[in-house]
């Protein structure tokens, strides 16, 4: 029996090249230059791109029951026993405070759902990201020769206030309050985009905004205290604030290179002191070949100190960042690691985004020793443009890999 997806049906993903997508995991590689990333913010507004062709033709294939190969980040997550984000949404479309907005969207398709990436705009360089999602990477990834001066060019104009421009897109968005559901705001970083303040601005002059039944959901950094947004969201249903932490202490500030561990300590607190009951602060984690190894020193340090909600998230893409990849006996040296935690330390835990998904994932791949190999290479090429050491703040790890290569 194939699986149905309702992302393409009732959520427009936004991203920072002004192109759009189904959802965030949809993997355009194949897709993009031929079909999604013809049609952009550029030219259109949300609700034109909603409606394009290729998103029509994404929406036919699962009504026919075709299971799209773009959609493959899914279909390896439920293979390895992780809730994909697929299911994740089938889930919520049965929650009877949201069933009315979901049905027969099938039959209807319409925006309900928005994921934002309005622009490239970001003041971190972290580890896993790139000059497509951080206007940071720019100059560094032309520098070290990651990326030709063309395709740089290219990267540079995702930081482009290309939404914004339209003022079209905020009148949709004023139509769609009633019935819309959430909106979700990555990066870049969300709190730095003058479209995110624009959209508080429309919610904020709201006059029914707590019947409205609306989630606002965020993947921010941490290093932003948006004093202005607190106050909006504190009238808003609820709220879902992700704070982006890989790890602990000098290990967090390599992976999210210009960070400082102690400011987002303290961001973390101010947003749980002034934040109402309706806004849920999270660590969203993002595993990856830098952080797996000390996964479980990330799980305790939460547990004894900030005690807050945890979500694991795998990178898939580039793939010489993937758990997949870390060397064998390696991996069961983490397997082990991460067995020993108490029930206590991972009570913490969204048992939906739990660690045991991704540690399967790892296992049941067998590694490339070339990406690896692509991956050890990469961080000595930015350490030596940042004047970092993989080997210093990560000498376990590092010790380990350089006695099995």
């Amino acid at each position: 029996m194939s699986r149905k997806c309702l992302y393409p049906f009732t959520n427009l993903t936004v991203n920072t090249n002004g192109s759009v997508a189904p959802c965030c995991k949809f993997n355009t590689i194949k897709t993009a230059i031929t079909d999604l990333e013809k049609e952009t913010l550029y030219e259109k507004n949300i609700n034109e791109l909603f409606f394009q062709p290729k998103m029509s033709e994404i929406r036919q294939q699962f009504l026919n029951g075709i299971e799209p190969e773009e959609c493959n980040a899914c279909w390896i997550e439920e293979a390895s026993g992780i809730t994909s984000m697929r299911q994740h949404r089938d889930n919520i479309s049965k929650v009877s405070n949201y069933q009315k907005k979901y049905k027969d969207k099938f039959n209807n398709p319409s925006i309900i759902t928005m994921d934002f990436k309005f622009s490239s705009l970001c003041n971190l360089k972290c580890r896993i990201c790139g000059p497509y999602c951080s206007s940071k990477w720019l100059k560094e990834s032309l520098d070290t020769g990651e990326y030709h001066k063309h395709t740089i060019g290219i990267f540079s104009k995702y930081a482009d206030r290309k939404f914004i421009d339209n003022e079209v897109n905020f009148e949709i968005i004023k139509e769609l309050l009633p019935t819309l559901h959430l909106l979700e705001f990555y990066g870049g970083e969300p709190l730095l985009q003058p479209e995110h303040s624009r959209i508080m601005d429309i919610l904020d002059c709201y006059p029914q905004l707590t019947d409205v039944n609306l989630t606002l959901s965020y993947n921010t950094n941490g290093t932003v205290f948006d004093e202005k947004a607190v106050k909006i969201w504190n009238k808003v249903n609820f709220v879902e604030l992700n704070i982006s932490i890989d790890d602990i202490f000098e290990r967090f500030e390599y992976q999210r290179f210009l960070a400082n561990w102690s400011d987002v300590i303290d961001n973390i607190k101010k947003y749980k002191q002034e934040c109402g009951s309706n806004v849920q602060i999270s660590l969203y984690c993002t595993v990856s070949a830098y952080n797996i190894f000390y996964i479980d020193e990330f799980v305790k340090y939460n547990a004894e100190h900030l005690k807050l909600p945890l979500r694991f998230n795998t990178v898939h893409q580039p793939e010489h960042l993937s758990v997949k990849n870390i060397p064998e006996p390696i991996k069961h040296i983490i397997k082990s690691k991460i067995d020993m935690l108490t029930e206590n330390e991972q009570s913490f835990i969204n048992k939906d985004y739990h660690i045991n998904g991704i540690v399967n994932l790892m296992l049941s791949n067998t590694a490339n020793p070339e990406l690896f190999k692509k991956f050890m290479e990469k961080n000595k090429t930015h350490d030596n443009y940042r004047n970092e050491s993989f080997e210093e703040v990560f000498n376990e790890f590092w010790i380990l890999c350089n006695n099995i290569n």
